[in-house]
């Protein structure tokens, strides 16, 4: 018997109390170091007596101890497949009408991308038709369409035109529907959510970096003029007169512009839209070879405080998901697929474009294995990290843009576990020792354990 790969240990919470998470089963139990020798025999001998007999059986049913590695990859397999699902029951669809766009940001990874135009109509009929087998075939009971580029709202016609069919088509099955839109902002405007609430429930994601002078400095049209005051003008506007629709605000953040950040905050709530979002996420741009990608959750925590500070204020709605939102991305979910302009299927919005990761097209029913995930690259994470059941490698498509071929991971496992550490430390204090000081020790990586009391991490 011995612990499981995936815990993680932080000594010293408290002088002489330690704290096991395990991030598998998203728990931790609060330990002293007296059965610390005991734990060390027990991967040579049985534990020696019915106390530390009980104790074992208490880890083991927890997860925290294993009888050897072929447990802790049954352990891992079953995460792997529950996150698989997903959002529950829901087929999400990223459907791209363009991969143009009328913006030339300067880390987008998408500014030089080698594949451009828009979707024609057979295509459009073809992607439908495929999106209707596919979410009965599964039997999905929600349709979730992200419709992104470029940038979708060069194609508002695309967007009402396919969700009123989607919707249509779905309804005889008892298949909800759904929407959301990722856009640079210009274009938005009230009538357009109209049309598409009547549909379904919709979310709209903005982006903005900071307030209007680090903004400006990335976040342009072509001529490079800045962006920011027609951004935030339509974003005010349907903010007040589209309630019913979710609204998100991103923020891709370099060293430095943290006070730009802090002033959106303050323009936000100074133009009255406190509350009105639900979530104001800023995130460190990734550096991806050819601009920015998506940051995954290992490449967050130098800008978790800014998150947490919109939330704070009040003017998102939703507190920062914390190290509940590192999870495997929808690359690794059964029912998510990305459709290009060409008709063709990814499991990555990242790479979508580029014909050699495409698993198929939507005018034939095969799919092929996911080029970014058919030799598990995982498996190179190393024994010796707790985060591969999370973190599965990182950003398998950014990775790709990097190196120029699948098989890579991208990995910041510093940061990843400073950031569970800290969390995990302030969860555990708060629960059992509220009196004392929240900030996360500075620990190394040690393997201690003596059962004090256990709770599942809220």
């Amino acid at each position: 018997m011995r612990f499981s790969r995936f815990v993680l240990s932080l000594r010293d919470v408290v002088p002489g109390e330690h704290v096991l998470y395990d991030v598998i089963g998203d728990r931790y139990v609060g330990v002293d170091g007296a059965t610390l020798a005991a734990i060390d025999r027990w991967s040579e001998a049985p534990p020696a007596d019915d106390a530390e007999a009980g104790t074992a059986r208490t880890l083991a049913e927890l997860g925290f101890v294993v009888s050897g590695r072929a447990e802790d990859e049954r352990r891992f397999e079953a995460h792997r497949a529950a996150a698989a699902e997903g959002f529950a029951e829901t087929a999400y669809v990223i459907l791209m009408p363009t991969l143009s766009c009328n913006l030339a940001c300067t880390y987008c990874f998408q500014k030089d991308h080698p594949a451009s135009g828009r979707m024609s109509a057979e295509t459009e009929a073809a992607a439908l038709a495929w999106i209707e087998r596919k979410v009965v075939t599964t039997g999905a009971r929600r349709l979730l369409v992200h419709y992104i580029g470029g940038e979708p709202l060069l194609r508002k016609d695309f967007l009402v035109r396919t969700a009123r069919a989607l919707a249509a088509a779905l309804r005889p099955h008892g298949v909800a529907f759904d929407w959301e839109i990722t856009t640079n902002g210009i274009g938005l405007e009230p009538g357009l959510l109209h049309e598409l609430s009547a549909l379904g429930r919709g979310a709209v994601k903005v982006t903005l970096d900071g307030d209007r002078d680090n903004h400006d400095a990335a976040r342009v049209h072509r001529d490079g003029r800045g962006t920011f005051d027609a951004v935030f003008d339509a974003l005010a506007v349907v903010a007040r007169a589209c309630p019913d629709v979710t609204l998100r605000v991103g923020g891709n953040v370099r060293p430095g512009a943290e006070a730009s950040c802090q002033a959106l905050l303050d323009r936000l709530e100074a133009a009255g839209l406190a509350g009105r979002f639900e979530s104001v996420r800023f995130k460190p741009v990734m550096d991806v070879g050819h601009g920015c990608g998506q940051s995954c959750g290992s490449q967050q925590a130098s800008t978790d405080q800014l998150t947490q500070l919109g939330a704070r204020r009040g003017i998102a709605r939703e507190a920062p998901a914390g190290i509940d939102a590192v999870t495997p991305c929808e690359l690794h979910w059964d029912r998510a697929f990305v459709i290009d302009p060409a008709g063709r299927i990814y499991k990555c919005f990242a790479v979508a474009g580029r014909p050699e990761l495409a698993l198929g097209t939507v005018q034939a029913n095969a799919l092929s294995a996911d080029p970014l995930t058919a030799g598990r690259p995982w498996e190179s994470c190393g024994d010796d990290c707790p985060f591969a059941p999370v973190c599965l490698g990182g950003c398998l498509g950014g990775r790709y843009l990097q190196l120029g071929r699948p098989g890579g991971i991208m990995c910041d496992r510093p940061a990843l576990e400073a950031r569970f550490r800290a969390e995990i430390a302030r969860r555990y204090l708060e629960e059992f020792h509220p009196g004392a000081v929240s900030a996360a020790p500075d620990v190394p990586e040690v393997p201690v354990l003596t059962v004090r009391e256990v709770s599942a991490a809220a």
